[in-house]
């Protein structure tokens, strides 16, 4: 499913709810994964993984992005350097990048270094200069990311509301730029309702989660009229289908409630 970036002026990355990791590569092909809307392209955001390694030098970045702040503008510029940068090692080593058939050292090396909220500039390709693949790797590893944090809350699958809650606390820590996109929206209003919903099945009250963001509101008040799906509609995207047949959100978002330019164009 996508959802458009609201100001039009850039390509919004596939809106994906992380319950799991992506599975690598090799497991997706071999599952026939493959096509996209580019054609034949590969559908990198299905697909990417970093290694245990890359992933804990991403994490250690958090404090460092939060000190000493950088413009978004540069963060982009920054993170152009640093991927072309890694390019240019790979093929030094006689590796050149090849997003069809890369390898676990070639994600790793790549985009392993880059926290976050580089990960998001690439993603929503904030200054036009990263390439579909770019962008799609970049938020498969931002899915990714949000996927472990939930199972890591709920390591053994029976704890749905703890991992829910996670989600919700996880994106609530993205950037200030992550937060005004469609995207984010959407599945911070998801991980809400999915663990409101757990916690009633299993007959206990939710602690209100509710999330500053007018659009993240107006998405969880949608959800809410689905009373009949279980949470875990949530996790397979069907939800929004479901919020397409809704009158409110049949020709979009109104731009004043979603804060943009054009209506939110929600699309399974």
């Amino acid at each position: 499913m996508n959802v458009l970036n609201p100001t039009g002026t850039s390509r919004q990355s596939p809106v994906q709810f992380a319950s799991t990791p992506p599975t690598s590569k090799g497991t997706a092909e071999a599952a026939g994964e493959s096509g996209g809307p580019t054609g034949g392209a590969r559908d990198t955001a299905a697909v990417v993984t970093l290694s245990k390694t890359a992933q804990t030098s991403l994490s250690g970045q958090a404090a460092a992005q939060s000190a000493g702040k950088k413009d978004f503008a540069t963060v982009a510029k920054d993170a152009r350097t640093t991927i072309d940068a890694k390019y240019a090692e790979l093929a030094a080593k006689g590796k050149p990048m090849d997003y069809m058939h890369a390898t676990q050292e070639s994600w790793d090396t790549v985009f392993g270094g880059l926290d976050r909220r580089s990960l998001y500039a690439i993603a929503s390709n904030s200054d036009g200069s990263f390439s579909k693949d770019e962008q799609d790797t970049a938020q498969s590893i931002m899915s990714q990311q949000q996927g472990q944090a939930m199972m890591a809350a709920d390591p053994t699958g029976n704890n749905p509301a703890a991992r829910y809650r996670a989600g919700a606390s996880f994106l609530d820590g993205a950037s200030d730029e992550e937060k005004t996109s469609n995207n984010w929206a959407v599945q911070r209003a998801a991980v809400q309702f999915g663990y409101e919903q757990s916690m009633r099945d299993s007959g206990q009250d939710p602690d209100a989660l509710d999330s500053d963001s007018p659009l993240v509101r107006m998405i969880k008040g949608a959800l809410d009229g689905l009373k009949d799906k279980a949470p875990g509609a949530v996790a397979t995207g069907g939800y929004v289908k479901d919020l397409k047949d809704m009158p409110l959100f049949r020709n979009g978002v109104p731009p004043v409630a979603a804060g943009a330019d054009r209506p939110l164009d929600i699309k399974a």
